[in-house]
Parts: C-alpha cells; sequence; structure tokens
C-alpha cells in the first residue's frame, strides 16, 4: 500500500501566497503599533516642554538669585532675588533703632519662623517642576525614537523578504545584458586577429561583469527604498532625517554593503557549501553569512559611529528573521515570473 503523499507547511506555501502571508501579517502588526503608539506615546513636543522647563528655571533664579542653597533659615538677607530682597528690608525694620515694640516684635516672629521660608521653598519647587518638564521631555524622545526603531525594523524585515522578486530579476537581467554585450563583441575583430569577446572574457570574466552590474542596480535599488524606509519612519515619529549630503552617504554606504553582501553569499556558495545539494538551510546559510560577514562589516567599517565590525546579538536575531523568512518563502533557484 503506498503511503499517502505528505507535504511539509513550507514545501505547501507557494511564494506567492507566502509573500501575501507575510505583507498581511506585517501590515496587521505595523497597524498593531501605530494604535499602541497613539494612545501611550505622549503627544506634548519636547520643545514646549524645554521651554516650560526653562521658564521656571528663570522663576526659580529670579526668586533666590540663582543661589539654590538659600534656604530661608537665617542669614542676613545679603542673598540676591526678590526673596534676598525682601530679607533685607525686613531685617531693615526690626534692625531700625526708632522701631520698637510687640507689633514689631510679632513681626520679626513671623517673618523668620514663617514668611522667610516661603520664597526658597517656591525657587525650589520652580526647579523641582523645571527638573520633571526636562525628564519629561527626554522620554518623550526616548519613546518616540524606540517606537521609530521598532517600525523601521518590522519595515525593514518586509522589505528585505519582498525585496527576493526584484533581486532575482535584476540578476537576470544583469545576466542578459552581459550576454548580449559580449555576443556583440564576438562579432567583431580586432587588428590582431583576436575576436573582441575574448579579450572581454581575459580581462574581465562574465561572472565579475554580471556581477559588477547586478551588484549596481541591486544596491541602488535596495539601498533607495530601505533609506526612504528609515527616514519616512523619522519624519512620521518627529525625528531628525538628515541633510541631502548625508542621505546621499548613506545611500551609498547601504549600496556598498550591499555589493559586499552578494559577493560573501556567492563566496560561500562557491567554497564552504560547493558541492552541497540546494535547499533552503543552505540557502540560510549563504544569506546569514552574506548579511552579517559582508554587509553588517562593509557598512560598520564605512560609518562614524564607532560600532563593532560584526553584528551584535539583536543584529543577528534580526537577519536571521529577515532572512529565514526569505529562505522558508522562496525555494532555492526560485525565479521571477
Amino acid at each position: 500500500m503506498t503511503p499517502p503523499l505528505s507535504l511539509s507547511p513550507v514545501s505547501a506555501l507557494s511564494p506567492t501566497r507566502g509573500m501575501m502571508l507575510l505583507l498581511g501579517t506585517g501590515t496587521a502588526t505595523l497597524a498593531a503599533l501605530k494604535i499602541y503608539a497613539g494612545v501611550t506615546a505622549p503627544e506634548i513636543p519636547p520643545e514646549r516642554l524645554r521651554e516650560i522647563a526653562r521658564i521656571f528655571n528663570r522663576l526659580a533664579d529670579d526668586i533666590d538669585g540663582g543661589d539654590p542653597s538659600r534656604n530661608g533659615s537665617g542669614g542676613n538677607g545679603s542673598g540676591g532675588g526678590v526673596s534676598g530682597r525682601a530679607d533685607a528690608l525686613a531685617e531693615a525694620v526690626w534692625n531700625n533703632p526708632r522701631n520698637g515694640g510687640e507689633a514689631v516684635e510679632a513681626f520679626q516672629t513671623l517673618y523668620q519662623g514663617v514668611v522667610r521660608g516661603y520664597a526658597p521653598q517656591l525657587a525650589r519647587d520652580c526647579r523641582v517642576v523645571a527638573a520633571g518638564c526636562e525628564a519629561y521631555a527626554q522620554l518623550v524622545e526616548t519613546t518616540r525614537k524606540n517606537l521609530a526603531d521598532i517600525e523601521d525594523l518590522l519595515l525593514q524585515i518586509l522589505w528585505l523578504v519582498m525585496f527576493q522578486p526584484m533581486t532575482t530579476a535584476l540578476y537576470g537581467f544583469a545576466a542578459a545584458r552581459i550576454a548580449a554585450l559580449i555576443k556583440v563583441a564576438q562579432g567583431m575583430k580586432s587588428a590582431f586577429a583576436l575576436s573582441a569577446g575574448r579579450i572581454m572574457a581575459m580581462a574581465f570574466p562574465k561572472y565579475a561583469m554580471t556581477t559588477l552590474l547586478y551588484m549596481v542596480l541591486d544596491g541602488a535599488a535596495y539601498g533607495s527604498v530601505s533609506l526612504g524606509i528609515t527616514r519616512g519612519v523619522q519624519a512620521s515619529h518627529g525625528l531628525p532625517t538628515g541633510s541631502a549630503g548625508e542621505n546621499t552617504t548613506e545611500l551609498g554606504r547601504i549600496a556598498a554593503a550591499n555589493g559586499a553582501y552578494a559577493l560573501v553569499y556567492d563566496g560561500v556558495k562557491a567554497t564552504a557549501l560547493r558541492g552541497a545539494a540546494p535547499t533552503r538551510v543552505t540557502e540560510l546559510i549563504a544569506r546569514l553569512s552574506g548579511s552579517g560577514l559582508g554587509y553588517t562589516p562593509a557598512y560598520n567599517l564605512m560609518s562614524d559611529d564607532g560600532e563593532e565590525v560584526l553584528p551584535t546579538p539583536e543584529q543577528w536575531a534580526a537577519k536571521l528573521t529577515g532572512h529565514g523568512l526569505r529562505a522558508a518563502i522562496f525555494p532555492p533557484g526560485w525565479k521571477f515570473r
């Protein structure tokens, strides 16, 4: 009796359905994140909070002359600000030899025991409010940045997976263009009776020419959308998006790092995985190697952030998610149609 044919969930899932499922899941996650951010994220602009903090600090300085150490427990009224001037005027009343009696003594007792402490306490309260506004502004900025980082990471993973059809088409386009170029060159004869195609093959192997053209096209396509995602997310959360020069430099880094990814990806397939049957696992190994040992080191070496050359554990986790989904959805040898 022939056993029933069984299909694994991965093999039963076509690339088209896999992409639609991932897109739907990713969109739902982003929608939930947006709703959560709309409910929990503080809406007060940090710059307004910092302006309020500056106002309260100036008010405190006006009260105690910028001397937070004044606590109103005695003294000769030599402090600055409104508090110091009030102390000096009050002391002048009971220190004046012409003033005396129970009324002056009662005023002195009331002022020294109660009134003198009001102004310094008010100044301290103003500084507490100012510190709270500054801390809340920092919290707003941190919250916005964290939400932006999560949204950017989700979109970058979606773009990494969804880019597979385009990268396959771009490689096919590059290979076709180089093949057409060599075919035209082979129809030409040089003065030394050597075909131009043979000269090109000696100077620039077909793989190198195809890969070089592919790297230029693929890097520009992937980098422009990847950078656009990051800048769009930053703009939506009120974060700085960089100048035109900074964005051009960043696009160059991404494109160059993407080229390093392609070289390491092909290198791993030609060496460590040489002779191995192409499977989703071998694709995942090659992609993780290209990303972790090619893309990230190249990108970090071109950056001025002082980051480590190799990926962090968090970056490895993100790479495993993105490239794992990419290898699971698209089988080895998958062609764009």
